[in-house]
């Protein structure tokens, strides 16, 4: 799968100053004041059709950072793990980017905060210079 056939699963690709992200009353608002090009994927039943995959990509093309997305009810290590995967299988279309991972939920339990699989997340992650946000509800990103 190159990158070019990926345009089918865009949703949009703009200059937008706010871009939001919303599944089930859950998401992610990124602000975007400078006005970066930025574009939205569907991952979960269009990049990726089969196997564990994230909701969405989020890209600040114009900074190469890539989030991947997964807005779930309140089970972090499935998150965590839809997330790895995705990035296992897409990253390699994205070199030179910044991986970022965003996981909104409803609520999240204290003990899963602590994961093996969430450590792993952590350290994939950091190796291209990027973080892992779980936050419940809503998240705020400046891009």
């Amino acid at each position: 799968m190159s990158v070019v056939e990926w345009e089918s699963c865009l949703q949009y690709c703009d200059h937008r100053k706010l871009a939001v992200v919303e599944e089930n009353g859950r998401g992610v608002r990124f602000v975007n004041k400078k006005e970066k090009r930025v574009a939205l994927y569907r991952v979960d039943g269009c990049l990726l059709k089969e196997g564990v995959k994230c909701d969405f990509l989020f890209l600040v093309i114009e900074g190469d950072r890539a989030f991947f997305i997964e807005l779930k009810g309140s089970d972090l290590e499935k998150a965590v793990h839809q997330i790895t995967r995705t990035i296992e299988q897409l990253g390699k279309w994205l070199p030179g980017y910044i991986f970022e991972g965003r996981i909104v939920t409803t609520r999240v339990r204290t003990p899963a905060l602590k994961s093996t699989y969430l450590i792993k997340l952590e350290k994939m992650l950091r190796r291209t210079g990027g973080t892992l946000v779980v936050k419940a509800k809503w998240d705020e990103v400046n891009v």
